[in-house]
């Protein structure tokens, strides 16, 4: 696989994106301890902040809302480990980034330059319209793993598997945290010190949009931070960014945590920004980038690094 092949397979499942036209969705949702003893309807309406009461009361009426594939009534009480699974009304997936590159391809593994917006895998508004989902498309006959995750508004590399015994040996790399990733991102303000180590830990509930938060009783993170260039004249600071540990949206929370939020990122900025938005911005406007990544070949167990390039807009926003 050489590079103009990629491009060509890629664009000829985005020419027009696979989320364009109108589709069903299934969802299924699995209830957690927490919600045992609500109603159905109370469950889904704490469940998915952002709907109503009577969004699920009309679909138990139609019978669009099973739990563990029995028709219900709007009176059922959910327990703990009850499957319920709805179907959405045929819809389109807001636009993404398509313009996805490759980076470097073997028999093993493939490393992606992931634009931005583009989600990784499937989750909430985007079903078809991410970057698993194209790469099966464009190529039919490979069992691709995915390995790691980036944002949906994070660009830079991200390692695709292509066989199940290249996946495992790298996820061993990952678990142990051997393999060394590093980000660039603008933040706001000019911060102060030439290095700095970010330690909160970041909670695992998921807040409305599908946000994070810092919180004690978190999991761990760590992340080392190091000044590239002030910027004084926009009043924003580039940063070599080195996370130590792999938590969702650890790097956005840290940076905004510092109170240097990264330009873009208007939702870790803004306290309320989730409470009425979707945690995918739709446009590039999130200044993170996965950078350089460096591990150990899933096979020849050489050091491997690869660089996704810095994009202009980190140059042209001086």
């Amino acid at each position: 696989m050489n590079k103009s092949q990629f491009h060509k397979a890629i664009l000829s499942v985005t020419s027009t994106l696979p989320g364009s036209t109108p589709e069903s969705v299934s969802y299924r949702l699995t209830v957690k301890k927490k919600f045992e003893g609500l109603s159905i309807i109370d469950f889904f309406s704490k469940a998915v902040p952002r709907s109503t009461p009577e969004l699920w009361i009309k679909k138990v009426d139609n019978g669009n809302l099973t739990v563990n594939g029995q028709v219900i009534t709007t009176d059922y009480i959910v327990k703990a480990g009850d499957t319920a699974v709805h179907s959405s009304e045929p819809k389109t997936e807001p636009r993404v980034n398509s313009n996805i590159q490759l980076i470097y391809a073997d028999d093993d593994i493939w490393v992606i330059n992931k634009p931005s917006p583009l989600p990784v895998h499937a989750s909430g508004r985007f079903i078809r319209n991410t970057l698993l989902n194209i790469l099966e498309l464009a190529f039919p006959n490979e069992k691709f793993k995915l390995l790691h995750r980036l944002d949906a508004n994070t660009t830079g590399l991200v390692v695709i598997a292509r066989n199940k015994e290249a996946a495992n040996a790298m996820r061993i790399q990952f678990e142990n945290k051997t393999i060394k990733k590093e980000y660039i991102a603008l933040v706001e303000g000019i911060v102060t010190k030439d290095h700095l180590t970010l330690t909160e830990s970041i909670g695992n509930e998921v807040l409305v949009g599908g946000a994070r938060k810092i919180d004690d009783t978190g999991k761990k993170a760590l992340t080392e931070i190091e000044i590239v260039e002030k910027r004084r004249e926009q009043n924003q600071t580039l940063l070599k960014v080195i996370p130590s540990t792999g938590r969702t949206n650890q790097i956005r929370l840290h940076l905004a945590e510092l109170g240097h939020p990264i330009v873009g990122d208007f939702g870790h900025k803004d306290k309320d920004y989730f409470n009425h938005h979707p945690f995918t911005y739709p446009e590039d406007s999130l200044f993170l980038h996965a950078h350089r990544l460096s591990f150990m070949h899933p096979t020849s167990e050489k050091k491997i690094e690869f660089i996704a390039p810095v994009p202009s807009k980190y140059t042209d926003n001086q």
